[in-house]
């Protein structure tokens, strides 16, 4: 089930044929669980080439994207883009430096990005061999909710973890991946429901890591520029960037060399901004709940009463 399917379409621009950020030719996104059992995981979003043009952009940094330093000043990513719980960066940067192939003569500085999902699980105990699963599964379907990295997210209160979609521009496709682990319940925007409060509201910041991939030509000051927009699609549905989260971005073009006239580049950054607002509903209808560290357990987002209200009434 996506949001689409018990909520309508989300903002005015058409989705890709996936509606997710595969729908960018060559690019591909693995998910595997924490074979430790953990309620925790590894998500990678890979490009099809390597080294390929990228920019970064943050609202919030409490958080972590290694590399950050170096895409602000090359411009470039040298890995796919790897995702977890914040206490398993370690493990997958050294899992992702194995996985390039690199020897000790040519450095390589990895693409990590973590959301904490320490409520959920102890991401610890993730391991390389994690990491190389996730590597194996990559491909064009793209799962969401609770799975690879996003098995222990937490979103509004309700389960988080993984949404994508994408939208077209003329020849160009713009997609999105989240890793969901943010949001007050009382800012989360869905028209037309009202929501309950937390049964059991957890003082939680959480954060957000946005993948933005697209095949437009665009330079990696463009490329910056874009990786904001994704985050605006988060203020969209209700965050306001809370004091303790981090809400951080990487974009990449699989065109290199490039770059497109400015005068062009809105219906790029509106593509990002709606894909990413829809990722969100689309993490929220998928995730499902499941037993927190302390033993309680999460209450699920209300998907009956969206079905309701989509449903046609008496004839």
């Amino acid at each position: 089930m996506r949001w689409r399917d018990v909520g309508g379409p989300v903002g005015r621009l058409a989705p890709g044929a996936r509606n997710a950020i595969t729908d960018v030719p060559g690019v591909r996104v693995g998910h595997a669980q924490a074979a430790s059992g953990q309620r925790t995981g590894v998500t990678v979003v890979a490009p099809p080439e390597l080294p390929t043009p990228a920019g970064a952009a943050v609202i919030n940094g409490v958080g972590e994207l290694t590399s950050k330093l170096e895409i602000d000043e090359r411009g470039v990513i040298q890995t796919p883009v790897y995702l977890c719980g914040t206490h398993a960066v370690g493990t997958v940067y050294q899992a992702a430096v194995l996985a390039s192939g690199r020897g000790p003569d040519h450095a390589v500085i990895p693409v990590v990005g973590e959301c904490d999902d320490g409520d959920m699980a102890d991401s610890r105990t993730v391991a390389i061999d994690d990491v190389d699963a996730a590597l194996s599964q990559l491909g064009p379907d793209v799962a969401e909710g609770s799975v690879g990295a996003g098995t222990g997210m937490i979103l509004f209160d309700y389960p988080g973890g993984i949404g994508t979609a994408s939208r077209v521009v003329g020849d160009h496709h713009v997609g999105v991946l989240l890793l969901c682990n943010f949001g007050d319940r009382d800012y989360l925007d869905v028209p037309g429901l009202e929501l309950a409060p937390p049964a059991d509201r957890r003082e939680l910041h959480g954060s957000c890591i946005a993948v933005c991939a697209t095949d437009a030509p665009l330079s990696a000051q463009q490329l910056r520029r874009l990786a904001l927009r994704p985050l605006l699609g988060l203020a969209r549905i209700g965050s306001y960037g809370s004091d303790g989260s981090g809400e951080i971005a990487v974009a990449f073009s699989t065109v290199a060399g490039q770059d497109l006239p400015a005068e062009h580049i809105d219906p790029y950054l509106a593509a990002a901004y709606e894909a990413a607002h829809e990722s969100v509903y689309n993490c929220l209808v998928a995730a499902r709940p499941a037993r927190r560290l302390d033993g309680s357990m999460q209450e699920g987002f209300p998907v009956e009463a969206l079905s309701a209200r989509r449903a046609p009434g008496p004839s």
